[in-house]
This record gives C-alpha cells, sequence and structure tokens, in this order.
C-alpha cells in the first residue's frame, strides 16, 4: 500500500465524516455514530500514509508537510476522544478540511527534508513542533470560548454559536488541549537537555529561558484550574501569553542566531 491510495482513503474517509456532521448541523439527521466511525477510518489512513512518507531510507523525513499533517492528525485524534464523553464532534466541522488539505499535500507534494540527527535529537524537534502546533489550537480554543462566552452573555444567538458545542465542553476541550500540549513541551524540554551539550549558551539562552517560562506559565493555568477553578478569560490570558512566549522563542532565536551571532 502506498502514499497515493492511503491519502486518497483517508481524505474520502474524512470528506464522508465531514458531510455527515454538515448534515446533522443543518438538523437533517442524527448521523453521529457515522461521523465518529468515518473521521476515525480516516485518521487510521492518514497515519498509515505519516508512517510510508516519515520513514525513508535516508532517514527521518521532517518536511513542513509531515509536520502539518501530524499536527492535524493530533488534534483530530484529541476531539475524536473528547467525543466519547461529550458533544465535540462539531469541532471536527473546523478541523477536517485543514486535515483533508494536509492528508493530500504529503501525496501531492513530494517534498523531503531528510533528518540524519541522532534519534534522541530527532524526538527533540519532532516533540517541540508537535507541541506549538497544538498550543496554537489551544490558543484559537481560549479565543473562540471568549468569544462565545461574550456572545452568550449578550443573548447573541448566531447560527455559529448554535454549531458549537455547550460551553462546558467547550472549556474542558480547551484544558485537553492545553493538558497533552504540556506534556509535548515538557517531553521537548526533556529531550532537548538530554541532547544539547549547554540549553544555557549564548546561541539557546533566548529559547531555553523563554520555552521554560511558557512551560511555567501553561503549567500554572492547569494547577490553577484543577485547584481554584480558573477559567474564562483568566485561561484565555494565560494561554494567548504562553503561546506568544513560544512564538518569540523560536522566532526570536532563529532571528538571534541568523542576523546577530552569525554576523
Amino acid at each position: 500500500m502506498n502514499v497515493m491510495l492511503v491519502s486518497i482513503c483517508a481524505a474520502f474517509f474524512y470528506g464522508v465524516g465531514l458531510f455527515a456532521q454538515w448534515l446533522r448541523v443543518a438538523e437533517k439527521g442524527n448521523y453521529r455514530n457515522l461521523v465518529l466511525i468515518s473521521t476515525t477510518v480516516g485518521a487510521i489512513f492518514q497515519t498509515m500514509g505519516l508512517y510510508f512518507n516519515i520513514h525513508v531510507p535516508t532517514g527521518i523525513n521532517l518536511s513542513i508537510i509531515n509536520i502539518g499533517s501530524l499536527i492535524t492528525l493530533m488534534v483530530t485524534l484529541v476531539l475524536l476522544l473528547s467525543s466519547l464523553k461529550k458533544p465535540a464532534e462539531s469541532l471536527l466541522m473546523a478541523i477536517i478540511p485543514f486535515t483533508i488539505v494536509w492528508v493530500l499535500a504529503v501525496w501531492l507534494v513530494p517534498y523531503t527534508h531528510v533528518f540524519a540527527a541522532p534519534a534522541i535529537m530527532v524526538a527533540h524537534v519532532l516533540l517541540s513542533v508537535l507541541a506549538y502546533g497544538l498550543l496554537m489550537v489551544a490558543m484559537f480554543q481560549a479565543l473562540l470560548l471568549a468569544y462565545q462566552e461574550s456572545q452568550l452573555r449578550q443573548h447573541n444567538q448566531r447560527k455559529l454559536l448554535k454549531a458549537l458545542p455547550p460551553l462546558l465542553t467547550m472549556e474542558k476541550l480547551l484544558f485537553e488541549f492545553l493538558l497533552v500540549g504540556v506534556i509535548l513541551l515538557t517531553l521537548s524540554l526533556v529531550t532537548g537537555f538530554i541532547h544539547i551539550d549547554n540549553m544555557f549558551a549564548k546561541e539557546m539562552l533566548h529559547k531555553t529561558i523563554l520555552s521554560m517560562v511558557a512551560w511555567i506559565l501553561f503549567t500554572t493555568l492547569l494547577i490553577g484550574h484543577w485547584l481554584n477553578g480558573w477559567r474564562g478569560r483568566k485561561a484565555m490570558r494565560w494561554t494567548v501569553s504562553g503561546f506568544v512566549l513560544l512564538l518569540i522563542a523560536y522566532f526570536g532565536w532563529r532571528t538571534v542566531v541568523d542576523f546577530i551571532i552569525v554576523r
């Protein structure tokens, strides 16, 4: 079985799940089981396609196409697992179109960026990118949650709000995204300290400190939510602040390395 076949199968089953969910939102039938089953089968095929495309004879192919597909796969899986206990499947309408695009891109855009470094370094890079991606989704989820909350307070009943899960479900999803993202970020930092000789060297100091501060913010928010019930705008502010720090950590680090230290 090759990448083309599994990509087409993944896109097909994702499309069936998307169409079934659209029928549910349009109140033309209850196809919840079809949504979940089709999306799950699509995720299985997407995983197979990524496995074939990432594992190449010369090393590990960590192209931007594969990374994007991995991030959408992880978000889709989180939503699927959440849907087993709460009505979160309506959010699949927002992620599945992007997932289909990345699934087809893996097949149609055979771009390669082979990483032949030691396994621990590959794991560090992969965990870092996945953590950034999932925490980015958490940030958008926090913004959407804040918007939903403000509209409900104004008794606004737009179609967008009706298509979204209940406020409590949206909040639980936010903290599930944060939890998985923090776990990935933790593993990324740990593998970085294991592989990189000096994470506090001049060229790494900026990235290391900001990443650790972001980790502290996210972890504090999770603990505050579990112990003190932090939610709403406080959760939104902390989530956005943590992700902005991660953005500065990466892009600021690249700027320092490329334009200051290199010169």
